[in-house]
């Protein structure tokens, strides 16, 4: 396609440069080349948008998890040992979030913001780019399907808007959470998984990773050996730490270990409402740390692997022409009409 894009402008025979709109005294065979040529136009530049929207989104959503991981950390180490009366924990330590999205789950913290800026926006570029049916080394055609949609439908309407619901819907730590935060929470956890297992398992399709080897025919997929073989790495990887985040989640919400060493949550005198009293110790804060820290590694492998499918993809190549096909200005074609209208009152 690129090349065939470049050369369409050099074949002999083409019509001249502005020269594609204006046929009136042209040929048949002119007009069907001028049509084909800006057909041709117009499809490399949908494919090379879709390639540079794709990077662009990709971008800022590493920003998004990088910023809010260094703010997070630089905040839990200057601000986070004392309560909101400045007191120090008992506990001596300084208090540490599980998960991201506990991280910034405010809105009008620093971390909670860069999160929300970059994150939302990559994920609006990513969804407008429409890189499932737009590029040759992730589209596999609308035959493939689940339960009656095609999983490029899949791929294009879940990851995506579930990135958008992770930025938008907040949570809140669970000992703070009311019954109406438990809907915020839920639809949170919704777009977690929209965007983690719903990329995971696209992917896994596409690729043929593990159990889903030979789900696709052979040659469907218009990759290099390279390009696929660095996705299914980087697919291993989003599986592992994820696998590994769960985990974490789960033991830190069983009787496996002492709660009464995990953060204590209580009111202060003064107050309304439910604030940390004291900081968790270290058998709890090295699990959440690890929980932490492998969301984190999951969320830049998801956004790496979008960088992998921008770097192979031969779209961002295509040579699009230097110069674009003059039209008819409106002035000139109602000038057109006007003149052929004052001819015949004139006749």
């Amino acid at each position: 396609m690129a090349s065939y894009v470049k050369s369409r402008s050099r074949r002999s025979g083409m019509l001249p440069p502005g020269a594609e709109f204006d046929l009136g005294n042209t040929s048949m065979e002119d007009r069907v080349r001028a049509i084909a040529a800006q057909t041709s136009f117009l499809e490399a530049v949908a494919r090379k948008r879709s390639a540079n929207l794709l990077l662009v989104g990709s971008i800022s959503g590493f920003l998004g998890f990088m910023f809010a991981f260094v703010i997070g950390i630089v905040a839990e180490q200057t601000e986070g040992r004392t309560n909101i009366d400045g007191v120090p924990f008992k506990s001596g330590r300084s208090y540490f979030p599980s998960t991201v999205s506990e991280m910034v789950h405010d809105p009008e913290k620093p971390e909670g913001k860069v999160f929300f800026a970059f994150c939302f926006v990559g994920a609006v570029m990513i969804f407008l780019s429409w890189y499932p049916m737009q590029l040759r080394n992730v589209y596999i055609g609308d035959d493939a399907e689940l339960c009656g949609i095609s999983w490029v439908t899949i791929r294009q309407f879940v990851p995506a808007p579930g990135m958008m619901m992770l930025s938008i819907i907040t949570t809140v730590p669970a000992a703070k959470a009311s019954i109406t935060d438990d809907f915020c929470i839920t639809l949170h956890l919704l777009g977690a998984a929209m965007l983690f297992v719903g990329y995971f398992v696209c992917e896994a399709h596409a690729i043929g990773w593990g159990p889903f080897s030979g789900c696709l025919e052979e040659g469907k997929l218009n990759d290099s050996r390279t390009s696929i073989r660095q996705r299914k790495w980087c697919l291993t990887g989003i599986g592992l730490f994820y696998t590994i985040f769960c985990v974490v989640q789960v033991v830190l919400c069983t009787p496996l270990i002492d709660h009464s060493e995990d953060d204590q949550w209580g009111p202060l005198p003064g107050h309304e409402g439910v604030f940390l009293v004291n900081s968790a110790t270290w058998h709890v804060k090295w699990l959440k740390v690890l929980s932490y820290g492998s969301e984190v590694i999951c969320g830049l492998l998801l956004i790496g692997s979008h960088l992998i499918l921008w770097y192979h993809c031969e779209e961002r190549f295509y040579d699009l022409p230097e110069t674009l096909a003059a039209l008819h200005s409106r002035m000139n074609i109602e000038s057109d009409g006007d003149s052929e209208g004052s001819g015949s009152d004139s006749g």
